[in-house]
């Protein structure tokens, strides 16, 4: 077993393709799962550590930097001095971050504003503050009996987060590539609607159509939400299996129609234009029902090139 330990105290170093060996190797010996998790966690953080910076990454930091999770300023730091366009794609980042939180509400006065509920206790006679005005026309309870309620701290912590997430989103929807929004991936229904089929339970080539639709969602990879990429051969061979679908009936049919047009957006998201040209346009040839979103696509692709997605 002395060849098990040593692969494993290799395996940060090993390429994905020696890492996937190896976990095939063990899948069958149980008594060494818990080194193999190990190694996984130690090979996720040197992937971490070395992975390259791009603006996805700046962006991230940006975030992690306001909710004081960033541990990796001075990779960043080097990164935007060996290269000036990674620096002013931060220092846009930044700046487009400074605007959101200017115009942000402060959480806890919009909590206090909305529910007439305020965190702070009640001013001095005579005083006057945010907390001792009272909301819109609710009359203020008699003094000798009044207690002020007090929020939890794990509320005013919800609140926070949320702003956090709020900022966080923004970020990730300013950074999406240019090509990844017109081809609007999310925007694929990975269930057609049933007025399609009249009512009739789906056939075979309905449920292959359903399937092939949701292997394009489940080849998105996000966390929470955010930051949203797609793996490139998922979407290869989702696109392969559209394209069979819809040669396997008539090209009339709702499901030949419901596949090209998610076929062409998957090719489109993959920078295969030519070919997403082609698909698009056959749908706007035909007089399809879904010729004026492939109409839609082939105008953003015919305007001007699309970046490819890195």
């Amino acid at each position: 077993m002395t060849d098990i330990a040593t692969l494993l105290d290799a395996y940060p170093a090993l390429s994905p393709a020696e890492r996937a060996q190896v976990d095939a190797r063990l899948a069958d010996l149980p008594e060494w799962a818990d080194a193999l998790a190990e190694a996984h966690r130690l090979a996720d953080l040197v992937d971490a550590a070395t992975a390259p910076i791009d603006a996805d990454a700046l962006a991230r930091h940006a975030v992690d930097q306001r909710m004081g999770l960033t541990s990796d300023d001075d990779a960043i730091a080097e990164a935007r001095a060996r290269d000036p366009e990674l620096d002013a794609e931060a220092g846009r980042i930044e700046a487009h971050l400074r605007d959101l939180e200017a115009g942000a509400e402060d959480p806890l006065r919009r909590y206090e504003r909305l529910t007439g509920l305020f965190f702070s206790e009640a001013p001095a006679v005579g005083g006057d503050s945010l907390a001792a005005r009272p909301l819109l026309d609710r009359p203020p309870a008699p003094p000798p009996r009044t207690t002020r309620w007090r929020a939890p701290r794990w509320l005013a912590a919800a609140a926070v987060l949320l702003v956090a997430y709020g900022a966080a989103f923004a970020v990730s929807t300013a950074t999406q590539p240019e090509r990844a929004r017109v081809a609007a991936l999310t925007d694929i229904d990975a269930v057609p609607p049933s007025v399609l089929r009249g009512g009739d339970p789906a056939d075979a080539q309905a449920e292959e159509l359903t399937e092939a639709l949701d292997a394009v969602h489940w080849a998105r990879r996000s966390v929470l939400g955010l930051f949203p990429t797609y793996d490139a051969e998922a979407l290869t061979a989702a696109a392969a299996r559209l394209g069979t679908i819809a040669d396997q009936v008539g090209p009339t049919s709702w499901i030949a129609q419901e596949a090209r047009l998610a076929q062409g957006r998957v090719l489109l998201h993959l920078g295969r234009d030519a070919e997403a040209a082609r698909v698009l346009g056959g749908l706007v040839e035909q007089g399809s029902y879904r010729g004026s979103v492939a109409r839609r696509l082939l105008d953003a692709l015919r305007e001007g090139a699309l970046p490819a997605i890195p």
